[in-house]
C-alpha cells in the first residue's frame, strides 16, 4: 500500500479534479487513484469537504503568499507602497485567471461558496492594507474599493483597455477621500 502524504493526495486530488470538476470528484476516485483504500484518507481528512477546504486553502495561501509577504521598496512612502501592492494584488489575480484559468476558476468559485474562507482571505488583505499604509481601521473599507480588481466576478474585465486608467481613478478617489479624514 503506498505512503500517503497531504501533498500527494492534493496534487491527485487536483488532477481529478481539473479532469472530473469538483462536484463529480469522490474521496473513491482519489484513493483508487492513490492506490489505497477508501478508509486511508480518512486518517487525513474528515470528508469530502475537509479535503476540498484545505485544498483550496493550500491554494489560496501559496497564490497569496507573495502578497502577503511584500514589502515596500526603501524610501517609499507609504502611500506609494499602498498604491503599488493594490496594482500588485490585481495583477497576482490576472495573471492567475489568464495562465491558470480552470484551475482559478475551480478554487475561487469553490472558495466563494464558502464564506468563512472568503472572509478570512479578505480579512488578510485588509490587514496588510493597514499594515502597508498605517491607515488604521481602513483596510476592510479599500479592500471594498478595489473590490473590481481582486474579485474573481469581474476577472474577465482585467483585460479591458481601460482597466489601469479606472484603477487609478479609483486610487485617486481613495487618495482624496483619506486626505479628507
Amino acid at each position: 500500500m503506498a505512503i500517503l502524504s497531504e501533498d500527494k493526495i492534493f496534487s491527485t486530488a487536483e488532477a481529478i479534479i481539473l479532469s472530473k470538476g469538483i462536484n463529480k470528484t469522490t474521496l473513491l476516485d482519489i484513493a483508487k487513484r492513490l492506490g489505497v483504500t477508501h478508509a486511508a484518507l480518512y486518517k487525513h481528512f474528515k470528508n469530502k469537504e475537509d479535503l476540498l477546504q484545505k485544498l483550496a486553502l493550500k491554494w489560496l495561501e501559496n497564490t497569496s503568499r507573495p502578497l502577503l509577504e511584500w514589502s515596500p521598496k526603501e524610501h517609499v512612502d507609504a502611500e506609494t507602497a499602498l498604491h503599488d501592492w493594490l496594482w500588485l494584488l490585481n495583477h497576482t489575480k490576472r495573471d492567475l485567471y489568464n495562465n491558470h484559468q480552470k484551475m482559478f476558476l475551480l478554487y475561487t468559485n469553490y472558495i466563494e461558496t464558502n464564506s468563512s474562507l472568503v472572509s478570512n482571505h479578505l480579512n488578510h488583505l485588509a490587514k496588510k492594507v493597514e499594515e502597508i499604509s498605517g491607515w488604521e481601521n481602513q483596510g476592510m473599507a479599500v479592500m471594498t474599493a478595489f473590490t473590481y480588481f481582486h474579485n474573481p466576478y469581474f476577472a474577465e474585465r482585467w483585460s479591458n483597455s481601460d482597466h489601469q486608467a479606472l484603477f487609478e481613478q479609483v486610487w485617486s478617489v481613495i487618495c482624496k477621500a483619506q486626505s479628507n479624514v
